[in-house]
């Protein structure tokens, strides 16, 4: 990419300013795939004006959720805090309440946002139902993590609420002011024929998805520990690592039939971790642990063995002196991750990975601090081809969407 004395000089007059630049993950592994994309279900009795408004004041919280991407050298991307970084759809309502909607339906009508140079990374779609409204949200993964994702929520429900709104991290936000899309010299925002083949892949890429749900009740989960016990006094382990055992040990060959080596990948929330790294941070501050098992392994081993393996990985890995010397924060405030440290951590693999993420903490707005009779998550997906969602009913019963480019059985 070659740019001219007026293209550099305005680089670095605004570079940490009103462009921030991406992790060197980010820039390897999120341009051009799928947003996550939420579905939230909301009664309170507002125009969609008025919750677009809201949506806006967020954004701006958060300023990074007001942005789109530029591109800065070959194939490195960069944030540019724009004032149109944010895309509304109200689309038609429809003559329905909430419990006789089809959400499959509804799913398909949400606008999602494009990862690319030029595009707003954070969108949503209105649409009003007899009692009460539907929103989707759709967030590419350059701008945040699910962890942001559901911090933005958070703050969004906070001033629908009237309720008061935390301050956001100072790490990694615009320290500028916001510029109107058109000023962007075209050479930073350039069409999709002009990115790399890897990226025009991942946009053209029309992969299906096959997904099934399976439930798993308190009474399992107590079972399958008292098991656990019996088989070993040390296999003390959680809910959460008994069901991903349960499900790679039953789906393992249906979603990834031509390996004999499966990856099973477990994001964890650096923010927990490194003590650097601000709660309220906006971006991505996630590493996936990988735990490898061979597929002789997972049809050999028991339930309580599998879990008892992924759990003593993860404590492993959950050191804070490891986190540490494998990520820091740059002096743009973003995440980073040591490459020396990382020179042999390798980013997903379809053929061989399954990323298993526990979101069980989003059962309903609640969890967001704005009350359960307010309404409720309906949906969660993400651009992930093989995995396991796990998210919990109002109820306490655990579900997990099952993600696969195979027919599941």
């Amino acid at each position: 990419m070659n740019l001219n004395k007026k293209q550099m000089a305005y680089l670095e007059e605004n570079y940490g300013k009103s462009i921030l630049p991406l992790s060197s993950f980010e820039n390897e592994d999120q341009i051009g795939l799928d947003p996550i994309e939420v579905l939230l279900y909301y009664k309170k009795d507002w125009t969609f004006e008025e919750y677009a408004e809201a949506f806006q004041k967020a954004a701006h919280h958060f300023n990074l959720f007001s942005s789109r991407l530029i591109m800065i050298d070959d194939n490195k991307f960069a944030l540019h805090y724009c004032t149109d970084g944010v895309d509304f759809h109200h689309l038609p309502s429809m003559d329905s309440t909430f419990d006789n909607i089809n959400i499959d339906d509804v799913k398909k009508k949400i606008v999602k946002v494009k990862t690319l140079p030029g595009e707003p990374l954070l969108a949503l779609t209105g649409i009003q139902i007899k009692d009460g409204w539907l929103g989707g949200v759709t967030c590419s993964h350059a701008v945040a993590d699910g962890i942001s994702l559901t911090l933005f929520l958070s703050i969004w429900g906070s001033i629908i609420e009237g309720m008061d709104v935390p301050p956001p991290s100072p790490q990694r936000l615009f320290k500028g002011n916001p510029v109107s899309s058109d000023k962007i010299d075209k050479v930073f925002t350039p069409p999709l024929c002009e990115l790399s083949d890897k990226i025009q892949d991942r946009v053209k890429s029309n992969m299906r998805r096959y997904i099934k749900r399976e439930y798993f009740t308190d009474e399992f989960l107590q079972e399958n520990k008292n098991k656990a016990k019996l088989e070993n006094e040390k296999y003390i382990i959680s809910s959460n690592q008994i069901i991903t055992a349960f499900l790679i040990k039953k789906y393992h060959d249906v979603m990834l039939p031509d390996t004999d080596r499966i990856r099973l990948r477990s994001p964890i929330n650096l923010r927990d971790v490194n003590p650097d790294i601000d709660p309220m941070y906006i971006g991505n501050a996630f590493l996936d642990l990988i735990t490898e098992f061979t597929k002789d392994e997972i049809n050999k081993m028991s339930i309580p063995q599998i879990a008892y393996r992924l759990k003593e990985s993860i404590n492993n890995a959950r050191s804070e002196n490891y986190i540490r010397k494998i990520t820091f924060l740059s002096k743009y405030g973003e995440v980073e991750f040591n490459t020396d440290m990382i020179k042999d951590y390798s980013l997903i693999n379809k053929d061989t990975d399954i990323v298993s993420s526990n979101l069980t903490h989003l059962s309903d707005l609640g969890t967001l601090g704005i009350g359960p009779d307010k309404g409720s998550f309906v949906n969660i997906t993400t651009a992930v081809p093989t995995g396991f969602l796990m998210l919990k009913e109002q109820s306490g019963r655990i579900f997990v969407d099952i993600t696969s480019r195979y027919p599941l059985t």
